[in-house]
């Protein structure tokens, strides 16, 4: 199991025993929560494996049914809606048998192309590009409510883009880049730059969630490897109008120390907006309750949402949800009203330049992953229709650092 998934399921022994195969089925669970909940993926420890094709967690008070995903010793299900300081009794129920292509979070790879296509109850949501054509992996589309992606077509569909929008190619819809790994740009695509390459790719789908687990090595221009990367998505079964996935990102520094200068240039996760609702149409808030780029660029806040009101569709956006156990939480924002969001930790020389800043973060973001060593961070992504408020982005937040606690009763 990678060390970033670790952490996730120890934390949840703490909330509840780990159970065998024998007796999934015959004990109760209970869900409690101290705050009210929408969508929200809990997850409990199960060690061993079922005979049962899929899993359902049953809540036996209402007889709802919270469709469940088994993977490396956790279980995990999506409550749709919880009530502050509510108890939900429930209980693991197996579910009707069924083929792997009817699982509600659906991932197929295409035929003689390195993309997976992720479906979520028939619709497509996302898929995973990770041919050599490409300088670096990236998601694109990242479709929302009314099957429009919320990020940027360019470059990979030239003519659905405006021309005045065509810019900075390496900034391909939604990826994981940084601009100085041992002095070597892995942000920009210019013709001294490293390269991104996917050794090894898998994925599987679920009826709560489906993943991709990509084994990744960032190389120098000429080949030479600086650092492993494992990436990891989850893509959560949620509506059309409140999509939620995670992001796992462990770097390992395998050959040697690697050296993230200060730089503005990266972001552990980047989004390139679509262009209709950036420029004068964008709309940039953080956690703090700042709004626009000129409050929010390089501040640290817990999370930064960008959206905007697409002409004939409605309010669209998306928002990046850091987590308290990354490095340098409250991360800086790399975002800009053109297009740009990204979560970088380690730009504090340029982000100094903001006078909000001075005083508030280090003068120097240089980090070091020592020989042998790993540095993880944990991201989840909204992607949501209607303002921050109507999408009650901060309330999301509150689901993904406080879920609720779910345990075995006996």
């Amino acid at each position: 199991m990678q060390p970033l998934m670790r952490s996730i399921v120890l934390a949840a022994l703490f909330l509840g025993m780990a159970l065998t195969t024998t007796d999934i089925f015959a004990q109760p669970l209970q869900i409690e929560s101290s705050a009210a909940h929408r969508y929200v993926p809990v997850t409990i420890p199960f060690s061993g494996e079922t005979t049962a094709a899929a899993l359902n967690v049953k809540n036996t008070q209402n007889g709802d049914i919270y469709p469940a995903t088994l993977r490396e010793g956790s279980l995990t299900f999506v409550v749709d809606s919880m009530d502050a300081a509510g108890k939900i009794d429930a209980e693991v129920v197996a579910a009707e048998d069924q083929p792997e292509t009817a699982k509600q979070v659906l991932l197929k790879k295409r035929a003689d192309e390195d993309v997976i296509d992720v479906t979520i109850n028939g619709s497509l949501f996302t898929a995973y590009h990770y041919g050599t054509q490409w300088r670096k992996p990236f998601l694109w589309p990242v479709n929302t409510e009314g099957g429009i992606s919320v990020t940027r077509d360019y470059p990979m569909d030239e003519e659905s883009t405006p021309k005045p929008d065509r810019d900075h190619p390496h900034q391909k819809s939604f990826w994981t880049a940084f601009g100085e790994v041992n002095g070597v740009d892995l942000w920009g695509e210019g013709s001294g730059a490293g390269n991104q390459r996917c050794k090894n790719v898998d994925f599987g789908s679920g009826d709560a969630f489906g993943w991709i687990r990509s084994e990744n090595v960032w190389e120098d221009q000429d080949g030479n490897p600086l650092i492993e990367e494992i990436r990891e998505y989850r893509f959560y079964n949620t509506p059309e109008n409140a999509r939620l996935f995670d992001v796992f990102v462990s770097f390992k520094a395998g050959w040697g120390d690697v050296l993230f200068s200060d730089t503005k240039e990266g972001g552990i996760v980047s989004a390139r907006m679509r262009p209709d609702i950036c420029r004068k149409n964008a709309v940039i808030t953080n956690a703090l309750g700042d709004v626009d780029e000129a409050r929010t660029w390089g501040k640290p806040a817990p999370w930064c949402d960008f959206s905007g009101d697409v002409p004939e569709v409605g309010w669209r956006g998306l928002t990046i949800f850091d987590n308290p156990t990354n490095l340098r939480y409250p991360s800086c924002w790399h975002v800009r009203s053109y297009g740009l969001m990204g979560a970088n930790a380690f730009g504090y020389s340029y982000f100094n330049e903001k006078k909000y800043n001075q005083g508030l973060i280090p003068e120097n973001g240089d980090y070091t992953i020592k020989s042998g060593e790993s540095l993880d961070f944990n991201y989840r992504i909204y992607v949501h229709s209607g303002t921050v408020e109507e999408a009650k982005v901060a309330q999301h937040f509150e689901d993904y650092i406080n879920p609720p606690k779910a345990a075995f009763t006996k």
